[in-house]
This record gives structure tokens, C-alpha cells and sequence, in this order.
């Protein structure tokens, strides 16, 4: 375990960004032409690719699983440097530091989206 093997990234479609900006540029430019069917772009050598549930709600829930999987890791973990087993305490707070950092991201996120919805509610009405 080196310590710092960070889930990827999910969820980030570049393409489709690109695509949703360029068509905005189309409309008011209109020598701009928007590229169809394009394979995705890599980025530093990862591949730009749409997560695995498909859609914002599987990427929300593959993220909630992830930071729960960490969590786990470290009450395993814990509970085995507690009883005495073969774990080492610097593993342990690893461990912990990337379930903190995990949960953390997850909590930004949650206030962003809960942030938006607040904003859109009050421009509907």
C-alpha cells in the first residue's frame, strides 16, 4: 500500500463540455462549427471517459461508496491495531487522512449542489 492510491476521477465528460461551449459559441459566431461524434480526449495520458453509472446520479453514487468503502478501510483498520493484529499505525493514518480528505470533497460537493438548488429555487419564483 503506498498510502496515497486516490480513487479516479468520474464524472467529467471533456468532450461533452466542449461540445456544450462550442455549440454556445456557434450560435453567436456563426463560422464556428461544432464537431460530432469525436472520440474522447486523454488528458496527461488518462482518458476522458463518462463514469460508470452514466449519468450525475451514478457518478454522485459511485463517490458515496467510495468515501463509505474508505471509511470502512479505516475502522478495519483501527479495529485491527486495537486488537493487536498485524497492522501498522502509519497505515492506519493514512488511511484516516484519505477517508478525511474523501469525506471532505464529498461535503464541498453536497453544499454546492444544496447552494444551487437554493439559488435556482428563489430565481423560479
Amino acid at each position: 500500500m503506498t498510502g496515497f492510491d486516490l480513487p479516479p476521477l468520474t464524472g467529467f465528460d471533456l468532450n461533452g463540455f466542449q461540445r456544450d461551449m462550442l455549440r454556445g459559441m456557434e450560435q453567436n459566431l456563426p463560422g464556428v462549427k461544432v464537431p460530432e461524434g469525436r472520440a474522447p480526449m486523454a488528458i496527461d495520458g488518462v482518458d476522458a471517459k463518462a463514469p460508470a453509472g452514466g449519468s450525475f446520479e451514478g457518478a454522485l453514487a459511485d463517490s458515496l461508496a467510495t468515501v463509505s468503502g474508505l471509511q470502512a478501510d479505516v475502522r478495519a483498520k483501527t479495529r485491527g491495531l486495537v486488537m493487536g493484529e498485524d497492522v501498522e499505525l502509519h497505515d492506519v493514518m493514512i488511511a484516516a487522512n484519505k477517508s478525511e480528505t474523501a469525506f471532505n470533497l464529498m461535503l464541498e460537493v453536497r453544499n454546492k449542489l444544496v447552494d444551487a438548488w437554493e439559488k435556482l429555487s428563489r430565481s423560479v419564483m
